[in-house]
């Protein structure tokens, strides 16, 4: 189950938004594809299967919102309810640490839902970043 959240510099006007996780799929290319929650938004989502989940995850380093691959599993799962639970067997290069980071610099503590860390803001360096959830799906 996906949520939207937002952070805010306690000082200025910065604010930076992550979402997620949400199942994905993958199209006869290879290419990552949005599967749809809670149910599959297109014929080839339903028959491919959900491949994974991805969220939108902020680097504090490169200051950047992008798209992180959270678990892959082995194979795809026709059902929501299995990779919500747990059944499915991740891919073997998610179950080690360090996983997940960013594409562009590598950092592996990326932000995704409201954590309780201390955040300062990259703009100004003074205000500290607070987070809240905006929405759930």
């Amino acid at each position: 189950m996906g949520a939207g959240y937002i952070y805010e510099c306690g000082k200025y006007a910065y604010t930076f938004h992550t979402s997620g996780p949400w199942e994905f799929y993958r199209n006869h290319e290879g290419e990552l594809k949005d599967y749809g929650h809670p149910s599959p938004n297109s014929k080839e989502a339903k028959l491919m299967g959900i491949k994974g989940l991805y969220g939108e995850m902020y680097c504090n380093i490169c200051d950047k919102v992008s798209k992180i691959i959270l678990v892959e599993f082995k194979n795809p799962s026709k059902s929501s309810l299995s990779v919500w639970t747990d059944r499915c067997e991740p891919e073997d290069k998610y179950q080690k640490e360090g996983a997940i980071k960013c594409p562009e610099c590598g950092n592996e503590n990326l932000i995704l839902q409201v954590e309780e860390k201390e955040i300062f803001c990259p703009h100004c360096k003074e205000g500290k970043m607070k987070g809240r959830m905006e929405w759930i799906s």
